[in-house]
């Protein structure tokens, strides 16, 4: 099994891991291209801040801040990606409160969508930072125009993804075995202005299972049900965390029908839609406000 995840805006601060500059960035696919544009977006946030900030879309509350966190992206300290992420769905999530063998799983298991660094593993080296997918950085590919994250990173992620999720190193005795295409389940959690980037098509898509998450409020004393976003990212949280501690408990995900039954075990409700070359799921929680 894989978990795609989105990242959240909001991220802890600080860290103990040694900096970009002085640790690089590894030797995988993706290597080049990350420190292409963690240069670029500090160069940017220095150099023109005010455009930085209409680039990045940072919110006034908290441009300073942003702006000073991009800009040292090269130099600050690090943490491992699932620390580093601390909005609503890493709430439910809860890394910190997972057992040792479930934080082994997500080792090789879990991987966060981000418009800095086009695909992290959970336990890869990242500094603070605030960078969408949908920000558009001058000096990429050596251009003086502005390159949108997204389109930058879908170039680069679409021929490396299957490698990157099936040869993820898996310590020895882990639940799965590395394999080819295929061989895992990806269960994609992306928000939408992640799940383009790239698309799970080609050979990928077989052994691809999107979620969504949907919320059923009740509305003039009726169940509505709807997309509600602090909801959706929230069941998002609850459902990995529920597949980390299934396969850490040795339970072995490679279905459909294996998440539905993790999902129901959690307390949530799972639909199995789509078909069987392109099955998706809907992960459903009941919220009433009154209750």
């Amino acid at each position: 099994m894989r978990i795609l995840l989105p990242p959240s805006e909001a991220k802890a601060e600080g860290g103990d891991g040694p900096s970009l500059r002085a640790a690089g960035f590894g030797d995988g696919p993706l290597a080049g291209a990350r420190a292409e544009v963690a240069r670029a977006i500090a160069v940017f946030c220095r150099a023109d801040p005010q455009a930085a900030i209409v680039a990045l879309r940072l919110p006034a509350s908290r441009a300073h801040a942003d702006l000073a966190a991009n800009t040292a992206m090269l130099d600050a300290p690090t943490m491992p990606t699932l620390d580093r992420f601390v909005g609503v769905l890493f709430q439910a999530l809860a890394p910190a409160t997972l057992p040792p063998a479930a934080r082994v799983v997500a080792s090789h298991t879990l991987f966060v969508s981000n418009g800095a660094f086009g695909l992290l593993g959970a336990t890869e080296p990242v500094p603070d930072h605030r960078v969408g997918m949908a920000a558009a950085i001058p000096g990429l590919d050596g251009r003086a125009a502005p390159t949108v994250l997204a389109t930058f990173w879908r170039a680069r992620l679409a021929p490396a993804l299957p490698d990157l999720l099936t040869c993820a190193p898996e310590p020895a005795g882990a639940v799965g075995a590395v394999g080819a295409v295929g061989e895992h389940l990806v269960v994609d959690l992306r928000s939408s202005d992640y799940a383009n980037v790239p698309s799970l098509n080609g050979p990928i898509r077989a052994s691809a299972l999107p979620v969504r998450a949907l919320t059923e409020k009740l509305v003039d004393g009726r169940w509505a049900r709807r997309p509600l976003s602090y909801q959706a990212k929230q069941t998002k949280g609850l459902l990995a965390r529920a597949l980390l501690l299934a396969e850490a408990a040795g339970r072995v995900v490679k279905t459909i029908d294996d998440v539905a039954e993790v999902a129901e075990s959690a307390g949530l409700v799972a639909e199995p839609r789509g078909t069987a070359t392109a099955p998706t799921l809907d992960v459903i929680t009941r919220w009433n406000p009154t209750a």
